[in-house]
């Protein structure tokens, strides 16, 4: 059971990493971000996704 729900975990992590990468890259093409907001927020995703894996693993 607990092998199901670190499963589940990490397909909800996937997904919500997936969703945010995808709003990003679309205000970037949009022109409502620019280059520079865009690389930053990617950087604050990848930490942001990594900090909850990394604090669902304790």
């Amino acid at each position: 059971m607990d092998k199901n729900k670190n499963n589940e975990n990490s397909e909800k992590r996937f997904a919500e990493q997936a969703w945010l990468n995808y709003f990003n890259r679309f205000l970037f093409e949009e022109g409502t971000i620019s280059e520079k907001e865009y690389k930053r927020m990617t950087e604050k995703i990848a930490e942001y996704t990594g900090r909850t894996a990394q604090q669902q693993m304790q």
